[in-house]
């Protein structure tokens, strides 16, 4: 008993122990949203989050290290400019595609919610954080097939594609067209060293197919090695 409670007076406090307890929190809360973020194949992943989060918690570190120490400043302050600085990092993961959808807004809120838990860690409140964290990784990853029960089948949804060779891109297209999928926008890549091809159709589902549907018949068609949407 009396271990626990000298270990929750170090972590309370501003140690070594603390900080790397901290520290280490932060990068495992940031690096779980990250990884849901990076197999969505959204630009802000893994690292991203985990930058942030650990971010937030070194200025809150930071605040009370200063309080402590020179008994003077308020510890929160330097926490505030995080929760309004942070914004310029999600704008940047705001994409208007092919002038007829708006994506990573929920990016943009993860990472403003990432550097609130990091903000909540770095002060020692490490229940609020974990909890936040589990809560946010919960609405990220399992909450789009709650919301698709509430909104219309013919949304703009997009569709990530891998494909064999370019030669496949034609047909490809043309079966999405035959299975009664409009397609409004196309982005082609080829990954340096990956064998492959993709691309990212954003396409309006005119015929009300479900995501299942859709996804077992592009799996079908020929030259095709993967394909999944992207939320």
């Amino acid at each position: 008993m009396e271990q626990i409670r000298y270990l929750t007076e170090l972590a309370e406090g501003i140690n070594g122990f603390s900080v790397l307890l901290r520290i280490f929190v932060a990068v495992v809360c940031g690096g779980l949203l990250g990884i849901e973020r990076g197999r969505a194949n959204q630009s802000a992943g893994m690292r991203t989050y985990i930058l942030v989060c650990l971010g937030a918690t070194v200025v809150m570190l930071t605040g009370q290290y200063m309080y402590e120490k020179f008994s003077t400043g308020d510890p929160a302050r330097l926490g505030a400019q995080v929760i309004s600085g942070i914004g310029f990092l999600g704008a940047g993961s705001i994409m208007v595609e092919g002038k007829t959808k708006v994506r990573g807004l929920t990016t943009a809120a993860g990472l403003w919610a990432s550097a609130c838990i990091g903000l909540a860690i770095g002060i020692g409140f490490y229940m609020g954080g974990v909890i936040a964290t589990i809560v946010v990784y919960l609405v990220i990853s399992k909450f789009k097939s709650i919301s698709d029960h509430f909104t219309h089948n013919d949304m703009i949804l997009r569709l990530y594609v891998e494909f064999d060779e370019m030669s496949e891109l034609n047909p490809l297209y043309e079966a999405l067209e035959s299975f009664g999928l409009k397609i409004l926008d196309m982005v082609i890549n080829n990954p340096r060293d990956a064998g492959c091809y993709n691309a990212i159709f954003s396409i309006k589902n005119v015929e009300e197919k479900s995501h299942a549907e859709m996804i077992d018949y592009v799996k079908m068609l020929q030259g095709v090695r993967k394909v999944k949407m992207i939320y």
